[in-house]
């Protein structure tokens, strides 16, 4: 949405322009009745607007703007025109330029002005005996148009420091409200079903004869939400507090055995290897490896009516493979129902600069791989072949 503000601005093309010829204008008239004759002639007005029209594209090209109205001053100071007003223009290119710039470079160029005015003045014009006197004007002629841009361009950042600490203070509040929503939402569901499992659990004990994969499955689903309570609780602790959350890698290669025997848990057949050096892998690398390998699974559970998967991680020197597959329904993806699982999947690998592909398998079932390339771990011990 356009902003009665943004509305109402100009564009800075039309702007330049305008600025331009208005100082055009201004310098002409005050250039009439500079001299005695009031005839400064058609060459100093000329000049007069090619500085200005120097200070048109200033915007642009700031050091175009600086040394053209400068050597413009030059070209009309040597050929005898009318002194005084037409010093205005190269001053405001001087305003422009110490904004524009940052103050290193603006410091080098304004030395290098005050050497050249100074030699001009006095050796070119001929007021050698006025050395000191050339000097001491241009260090006010530089000197007060530079501060004024610096002024102007420090005003400027010190309010857009301002509207972006007023945004920032925005989204803290965001995020609080959204850590209430999210913790009173998902945590309260989260919190009834670890309950009502609970509650399960503790009924079938009082009768014998429960089969004892109901109990498991019982026991999994209490255990899995009451860790992803305490997750939820600390993801959400510092949004609570108007803070950024900490994006902490959690899981780890090592924790792939935990993950898969707690798919087994629930009913479906899980062989995995983990081979290479699983301790060199980067944490944020191995946190990526992990979820893609969560994700992977939920997915097998919820989608592929499958009976079994297969999960191999290859950590190598120099990258990290993944490679998860099942003996479900497989079938192509449909783009218009395609869930976050996959496209989070995507997103994590693409973020750490690898490789992710989601597809049917030739023989039948689904097949994810991942690729992400790494440096090793300083100082990481080596570690062994784990299979299961």
């Amino acid at each position: 949405m356009t902003t009665p503000t943004a509305a109402r601005r100009l564009p800075s093309a039309v702007f330049d322009f305008g600025l331009a010829v208005l100082l055009g204008v201004l310098v002409c008239g005050m250039t009439i009745g500079a001299d005695a004759d009031h005839h400064p002639g058609r060459l100093a007005f000329a000049l007069i607007w090619l500085a200005c029209a120097f200070l048109a594209v200033r915007r642009r090209w700031p050091e175009v703007a600086l040394f053209g109205a400068v050597a413009v001053l030059y070209v009309y100071l040597y050929l005898g025109r009318t002194e005084g007003p037409i010093y205005l223009l190269p001053a405001v290119a001087v305003l422009f330029y110490a904004f524009a710039r940052p103050l290193k470079t603006v410091l080098a160029v304004l030395a290098v002005l005050f050497v050249l005015n100074t030699a001009f003045q006095t050796f070119v014009l001929g007021e050698i005996s006025e050395l000191w006197v050339n000097a001491s004007i241009t260090v006010v002629w530089l000197g007060i148009p530079a501060a004024g841009g610096r002024i102007v361009r420090e005003a400027r950042q010190s309010r857009a420091r301002e509207r972006e600490a007023e945004r920032e203070r925005y989204r803290a509040d965001e995020r609080v409200e959204m850590a209430r929503e999210i913790h009173d939402v998902v945590g309260h569901s989260l919190a009834v079903v670890s309950m009502n499992a609970g509650v399960a659990l503790h009924v079938l004990d009082k009768r014998p004869g429960t089969p004892p994969e109901v109990v498991e499955n019982l026991q999994a689903i209490r255990d899995a939400s009451t860790r992803a309570l305490q997750d939820l609780r600390a993801t959400l602790a510092p949004l609570r507090q108007g803070r950024q959350a900490e994006l902490r890698p959690t899981g780890a290669i090592a924790d792939v055995p935990t993950l898969v025997d707690a798919v087994r848990t629930g009913g479906l057949d899980v062989a995995y290897t983990v081979s290479g050096e699983p301790e060199l892998v980067p944490t944020n690398i191995a946190a990526t490896a992990y979820r893609v390998v969560q994700e992977s699974l939920t997915n097998v559970i919820r989608h592929a009516e499958a009976t079994r998967a297969t999960v191999r991680v290859d950590c190598e020197p120099e990258r990290i493979r993944i490679l998860v597959e099942d003996d479900g329904r497989g079938g192509p993806i449909d783009p218009n129902r395609i869930g976050q699982g996959v496209t989070g999947m995507m997103e994590r690998v693409h973020s750490v600069g690898g490789d992710f592909s989601a597809a049917p398998r030739p023989g039948g079932g689904f097949a994810v791989k991942a690729e992400m390339p790494h440096a090793p771990k300083a100082n990481a011990r080596t570690a062994g072949t784990v299979k299961e």
